[in-house]
């Protein structure tokens, strides 16, 4: 399937605007070589912003010859706001909250919520900017700042606002998935899928980056990748689906094809997963010392350290660190999973089966079920003889059939 992208050029922000007119030019590109399929220019008035929207969505619709029913074409036209003001800052937010992953992602999570916030005072019956501020809220509970119940109040409360103005917006089930799959309701991973689902049927050019992220951690590895294409091909400019993709290859053990794919950015953490599984144990050493120079306070460079000092052989000191690994997660935060199965590494790697396996089921009652990574991951090689891991290995494949049942 072929991905195009439309550029807009030249176009003014709406709140800079006032009442002189603005010029839009668009440009409509075919992702895989860049070429231009169709361009053109309005000038307007801000009051026409939104009619000039609708002619841009028929001209594409048109250039791309797509045959769309009823309710698509209701879609293409719908208006979630007739408030050009409150548009653009929710415009805004959707940026910052897109950019989330790179840099400072408090700062960056902390400006969405704000511009959402001011669409909304712009537009109080603004029912998309009410689901988004929602998902910018419960994203803030889950990764950000756990410990403070308050910001899944603020999330429920946009929830059901968004629910009351507009019953059929799909990025309300978005924000509902993401506390389902948390530690606030029990990481839920099925109710969670099904929420996103939800969205999906509501909205097809919704949910793909977070079915991409459940599927990865259900071991639907197949059908991770498929919906992690289209998502990239809906916007392949996306940061936070660029980030989703280095996630599966980490996930999925992919070491090879991530070193292949020149399109995500490399960071200190995927460096030091990357070398490290490779068994490079002494570029992994420089990575980490890097890391530790550069970002000591990193949550996830106690496991990557601990991890090293195993695949060194040195399980004394590897044992050691585990304290300091469990430390940085005092609630089962969305890393926790990651952070335990590293530590189920390590006792493979030692050899200590009934340990390895009780944090292999650590990680997978809170979040991680990765049946196919079980079966190939080479840090769990010197147990797979053993009773416990070949009773758990079943037990796994048993779920991993039932999740395929019932999301294939």
């Amino acid at each position: 399937m072929r991905s195009y992208t439309c550029r807009r050029e030249g176009a003014r922000s709406l709140d800079n605007a006032a009442d002189d007119r603005l010029r839009v030019s668009v440009n409509l590109l075919r992702c895989e070589d860049g070429a231009s399929l169709w361009s053109d220019n309005f000038d307007l008035q801000m009051a026409d912003i939104f009619s000039v929207q609708d002619t841009v969505a028929q001209q594409v619709a048109s250039r791309l010859r797509l045959q769309l029913d009823a309710s698509q074409q209701a879609q293409l036209t719908k208006h979630y706001t007739s408030n050009p003001i409150a548009y653009d800052f929710y415009l805004k937010g959707a940026y910052n909250f897109d950019q989330r992953l790179l840099g400072i992602p408090a700062r960056m999570l902390e400006s969405a919520i704000s511009f959402y916030k001011k669409a909304i005072e712009a537009d109080p019956n603004f029912a998309l900017a009410h689901a988004q501020l929602a998902l910018a809220y419960a994203t803030e509970a889950v990764f950000i700042e756990p410990t403070q119940p308050a910001w899944v109040q603020y999330a429920n409360a946009e929830i059901n606002r968004a629910q009351e103005l507009d019953p059929q917006l799909a990025e309300t089930h978005l924000a509902r998935f993401q506390l389902l799959y948390s530690e606030f309701e029990g990481y839920q991973v099925e109710a969670a899928v099904r929420e996103v689902r939800l969205a999906n049927q509501l909205n097809p050019n919704v949910g793909h980056e977070q079915l991409a992220y459940m599927y990865n951690h259900l071991g639907l590895e197949d059908l991770a990748a498929r919906e992690l294409a289209r998502a990239l091909e809906i916007d392949p400019t996306s940061s936070s689906v660029k980030d989703t993709t280095i996630l599966m290859y980490q996930v999925q053990s992919r070491y090879d094809d991530y070193a292949a794919d020149r399109s995500v950015s490399r960071s200190l953490t995927s460096e030091a997963w990357y070398l490290t599984g490779k068994g490079r144990l002494d570029d992994a050493q420089k990575v980490i010392d890097d890391w530790s120079s550069k970002r000591p306070d990193d949550p996830n460079l106690a496991p990557a350290k601990a991890l090293l000092f195993a695949a060194k052989g040195d399980f004394r000191a590897a044992e050691a660190a585990i304290p300091n690994v469990l430390a940085e997660h005092p609630l089962k935060d969305p890393l926790y999973h990651h952070a335990t199965y590293d530590i189920a590494c390590i006792y493979a790697l030692e050899g200590n089966s009934a340990e390895a396996v009780k944090w292999l089921r650590e990680s997978a009652v809170t979040g991680f079920h990765l049946y196919p990574r079980y079966t190939r991951d080479a840090f769990l090689n010197r147990i797979r003889q053993s009773p416990e891991f070949i009773q758990f290995l079943g037990e796994m494949k048993t779920e991993n059939d039932r999740y395929r049942r019932e999301f294939s």
